[in-house]
């Protein structure tokens, strides 16, 4: 079992668990709480954006270090940096110290999560891939699932500052218990591996890992929109914080449940599970935007949870054996990060100033229709004929 203290892949798993919890607990109330502090729409996107730009910078250039330097390093420093991050939004507030911020929360998150997702790949092979990984990443959204409703609850009940001061304290404990983690990895670091460019045309090289690119930065269009625009979205239909946490928690909770997934996507092949997913998940995200009370929203936000829970397992899946096969784990994990978060960056910019023109509920409609379009248009790749995975969907069109 991947959570037996006994397993190599306890650590890792528990160090992400534990690493999203203390990050949604004050993610759902973030662009409420840059808003408390005098920014506008249009600067609480860019300030958004920013954390995808460094995102794409870093990724690359952390996965492909972590393949030579170790793994564990990368996670306890990733774990430093998110802490340093946390310190600068509670004080002292300013816009300066909000930007930076969010660089090191950037770092953060992609030394901790893609790192340790790497990690856990390390451990498994193909014909367990899917169920393993899934079940990684139920845990990891585990956290994500119940720090909104705890985060929201504290800030209703306290202040709206008081998430962020929990999750700092929270970060120094991690900090203090992986300390006692060792490497035992000698670091083999070349300059070569601080070049964000070798990894990206590593990655580059591979049809399919370009195309799940693609789809990657089209899905990453809709973070910006959901981060930024759910919570006030929701408050225009009069409901308060704890509502905002529900929304974020309903969107969630079916990604407990990958490991169940990740089965499925063994079975029936990655590029096709992908396909049904993103179409799926598109369309309950264009029906975000059609909705005009609360408790409809809700219901869409589910559906979306429950596609994206398939989307999440299937592409990391499908990209993962592509990696492991060429032994550049690392390098796919923090390539594809690297270029799918562009849809992220973009739309944090002009998501703000279209929500401005057009309003917060079109966003979603836009978004939604982006990935149905990306994917419709890499169907051909991800049912490659002569990719074995992909059988489900071939017998399904045969039939």
């Amino acid at each position: 079992m991947m959570f037996n203290p006994g397993s190599k892949l306890f650590v890792p798993t528990l160090v992400n668990m534990v690493f999203n919890f203390l990050m949604f607990l004050y993610i759902p109330l973030l662009s409420i709480y840059f808003k408390s502090v005098g920014l506008g729409e249009e600067l609480i996107g860019i300030v958004f954006s920013l954390f995808s730009l460094f995102v794409i910078f870093f990724s690359p250039m952390i996965g492909n270090l972590s393949d030579h330097a170790g793994r564990k390093r990368v996670i306890y420093w990733g774990v430093a940096s998110q802490l340093l991050a946390v310190i600068l939004y509670l004080w002292p507030a300013t816009v300066a110290s909000i930007i930076i911020a969010r660089v090191f929360s950037a770092i953060g998150w992609s030394m901790v999560f893609l790192i340790s997702l790497a990690r856990i790949e390390d451990k498994i092979v193909d014909g367990e891939r899917g169920s393993k990984a899934g079940v990684f990443l139920s845990f990891a959204f585990f956290g994500r699932v119940l720090a909104p409703l705890a985060g929201t609850f504290l800030a209703e009940v306290f202040f709206l500052r008081f998430p962020f001061l929990i999750s700092a304290i929270g970060y120094t404990l991690l900090l203090v218990w992986l300390s006692l983690w060792k490497s035992h990895h000698k670091p083999v670091v070349r300059k070569k591996d601080f070049n964000p460019l070798s990894a990206l045309k590593l990655f580059w090289k591979e049809r399919k890992l370009r195309t799940m690119a693609f789809v990657g930065v089209a899905m990453h269009t809709r973070l910006p929109v959901v981060t930024i625009f759910l919570p006030f979205l929701a408050l225009s239909f009069g409901v308060g914080y704890q509502e905002v946490g529900i929304l974020f928690f309903a969107r969630e909770i079916m990604h407990v449940f990958q490991g169940y997934a990740g089965r499925y996507v063994d079975k029936k092949g990655g590029g096709s599970v992908t396909l049904v997913s993103v179409v799926l998940s598109s369309l309950f995200i264009i029906l975000v935007g059609l909705t005009r009370s609360f408790w409809p929203l809700l219901v869409m936000l589910f559906l979306e949870g429950v596609a994206n829970c398939f989307w999440n397992v299937s592409a990391w899946t499908f990209m993962s054996s592509i990696g492991e096969n060429k032994k550049m784990e690392g390098v796919v994990v923090g390539s594809y990060t690297a270029i799918a978060r562009i849809g992220f960056f973009v739309f944090s910019i002009v998501s703000g100033f279209l929500a401005v023109r057009i309003g917060i509920s079109s966003l979603f409609i836009i978004v939604g229709v982006i990935s149905l379009v990306a994917v419709l248009a890499c169907a051909p790749v991800l049912l490659d004929k002569h990719d074995k995975q992909n059988s489900f969907l071939k017998k399904l069109n045969a039939n």
